[in-house]
């Protein structure tokens, strides 16, 4: 740790002296100053402590990584604490800052961390007036980016939709990848924008007034001969699989699915439903329904919602409840209205037509949309 109390006052491991005496700021035990060439000055505990607040494991690459952005904040003149104890939550986060007139607590997170004790975390953070933000250091920047880490460490932004935010310390720069998207097969897309920390750099990443676009290189009619390929290739991708069993238990074919559904990616992740089945559930679901009937809504979403509950993912640094269903969502019924399967009626929605299902590829390809 870098910081340890003398008479109530926080000392900073690389502003102490070796002759003095300081203590734990979490258990109030006594700990040793260590100076080195090969490591950076720190407080250590003595052998066989029993501290549950302050570890003594972190990673090189941790230990530069939080030193790094304290000085940086430091230097930009920005109230901060370096591992700040938190009695209150019996916490201490890695840097604490004053930005934008909220305390921050920045947890540059290198090792591995369950889903439950992250959301216990943050919801701790949260509750007694901190906000709080989570920057993934090099070992998650190496690795794939799953479903399992965006759920974990994702924010939404206005201008930048669902991101990630990295740090490398090796090359002291921020990398956020930024507008996540799921294609229509569950492939994971993004932007990559790196830069070197500055106050200008932060204040025009997150606070642009253009908005992002990403540029396009969609296909309908690739993607519709992909989707044919998957299906019926060597390796039968088990999620296509099983959303083509769904399409036969209704005689329908899931090569055959309206050109609409070749749409826009979702900008949620669905988890491990992919975006194709979410979408040919619902249309399953609407073509169903009486075509006289009028639906609220609160009713369309509930049934985008089901299709979804079981297999959704959770995202804790994101407050709002069922924001990422409800984009997903709002996406979607926009296809529907401005394909004139749907029209609204009193502010209710109707069935204008329903959807038009091909017996198979060649069939669906003399249809291709200009």
């Amino acid at each position: 740790m870098f910081v340890a109390n003398k008479n109530n006052q926080s000392v900073l491991a690389v502003d102490a002296r070796r002759n003095s005496k300081y203590t734990c700021p979490g258990c109030g035990e006594a700990v040793i100053l260590r100076h080195g060439q090969m490591r950076l000055s720190h407080f250590a505990h003595h052998a066989g402590s029993n501290c549950e607040v302050f570890s003594e494991g972190e990673t090189k690459a941790h230990l530069e990584g939080k030193t790094q952005i304290f000085d940086w904040c430091r230097k930009n003149h920005l109230a901060v604490k370096l591992e700040a104890y938190l009695p209150e939550l019996q916490q201490r986060p890695d840097i604490l800052v004053n930005w934008h007139h909220h305390w921050t607590a920045i947890e540059f997170q290198c090792s591995p961390i369950s889903l439950e004790k992250l959301s216990a975390r943050t919801r701790g953070y949260y509750e007694h007036g901190y906000k709080v933000w989570w920057i993934l250091g090099p070992t998650y920047l190496a690795r794939k980016l799953t479903l399992e880490k965006i759920s974990k460490f994702a924010y939404f932004q206005k201008s930048l939709n669902l991101f990630l935010s990295f740090y490398n310390p090796q090359t002291e720069q921020f990398i956020v990848k930024h507008h996540l998207t799921q294609d229509l097969f569950g492939k994971i897309k993004w932007a990559d924008h790196a830069f070197s920390p500055s106050k200008t750099t932060f204040n025009e990443l997150f606070h642009q007034t253009q908005r992002w676009t990403r540029e396009n290189h969609y296909n309908a009619n690739r993607e519709a001969f992909e989707l044919q390929r998957r299906l019926l290739g060597r390796y039968t991708d088990p999620r296509l699989a099983k959303a083509q069993r769904y399409c036969y238990m209704h005689h329908l074919n899931l090569a055959g699915c309206p050109w609409f559904v070749h749409g826009e990616d979702f900008d949620f992740p669905t988890g491990t439903m992919i975006p194709i089945e979410v979408k040919v559930r619902f249309l399953i679901r609407l073509m169903e329904a009486k075509r006289s009937q009028l639906f609220s809504y609160r009713m369309l979403f509930s049934w985008f919602e089901n299709s979804t509950s079981e297999y959704k993912l959770q995202f804790p640094n994101i407050s709002r409840s069922k924001f990422d269903v409800e984009m997903n969502f709002q996406h979607f019924l926009d296809d529907l209205l401005s394909n004139g399967i749907m029209q609204i009626e009193h502010e209710h929605y109707q069935i204008k037509k329903l959807p038009y299902w091909y017996n198979d590829l060649n069939q669906k390809l003399h249809f291709l949309p200009a």
